[in-house]
């Protein structure tokens, strides 16, 4: 790919989303949120790959991954006013039918557009699944990584007070002293728990500091480490002794792997 095919994608890309820009009442906040969120996991796409020494025309791929992965999201909120998959549809799904009715993809090699939409197809679930080849799974935990260094910030710059959108994004969920100890469980296991055993928003952001069990890639735990998240996310949980274990084994787990695996 060439860098002329990405600036295009780009302009597309404006043009598509333009015409969400006039949905009633607050429906354009949704709208930029991911417009924004888009962007930014662009450029987390292009720093970890870069650094992860990446080819300039496999960053190309990678960025067009990222800047298409949640072009699903826009006709998700349109029909459904929620970005909640549970209550609406896959989003990731609704994005490959995006791409594909308008053909975006149809001007460069097929092997290209099967990395491109493959990994779209694979950055929202738990866990990659085992039959991907190399190149595949290269891409698709690449974008997996990226668009979890965005939404990490995104939560703690809410949690944070310097956003009120949190409820668009999960949905209403509970505030409580309390926490789900089958999460510290798995967490202390080094499992990513599921979404299922979120019961409020203590719960919820114990799951996502489980992500950082699903990172691939070793600048990714980096900037994890380096941006402070799991400090971020910690200081919003109750201070009970075994909440401050989990902080100090994902510290250790994220360190290791920032020192030792690639």
């Amino acid at each position: 790919m060439k860098q002329a095919k990405l600036d295009y994608f780009k302009r597309w890309f404006k043009r598509y989303i333009a015409q969400y820009y006039e949905l009633p009442g607050d429906g354009i906040k949704p709208i930029l949120l991911k417009e924004r969120h888009t962007e930014r996991t662009c450029i987390e796409i292009v720093l970890v790959g870069r650094k992860s020494g990446l080819s300039a025309e496999d960053l190309l791929l990678a960025e067009t991954a990222a800047l298409f992965h949640d072009i699903g999201r826009f006709p998700q909120w349109k029909r459904y006013a929620t970005f909640i998959d549970s209550a609406s549809e896959d989003h990731a799904l609704l994005g490959l039918d995006v791409v594909s009715r308008h053909k975006i993809f149809a001007g460069i090699p097929p092997e290209e557009r099967e990395l491109i939409c493959e990994a779209i197809r694979h950055h929202n679930l738990k866990e990659l699944p085992t039959n991907l080849s190399q190149r595949q799974y290269l891409f698709s935990g690449l974008l997996r990584d990226a668009d979890k260094l965005d939404i990490w910030g995104l939560v703690i710059s809410e949690l944070e007070g310097r956003g009120n959108l949190v409820e668009t994004l999960t949905g209403y969920i509970p505030i409580s002293n309390s926490f789900s100890r089958d999460i510290v469980a798995e967490l202390m296991e080094g499992e990513v728990p599921d979404y299922s055993s979120v019961r409020n928003r203590n719960d919820m952001i114990l799951l996502r500091l489980g992500w950082v069990f699903d990172l691939n890639f070793t600048m990714s735990c980096r900037l994890v480490l380096e941006r402070n998240y799991v400090e971020r996310l910690c200081v919003h949980l109750p201070v009970r002794s075994e909440l401050q274990e989990v902080k100090k084994y994902l510290i250790a787990y994220l360190k290791n792997r920032a020192k030792y695996r690639s």
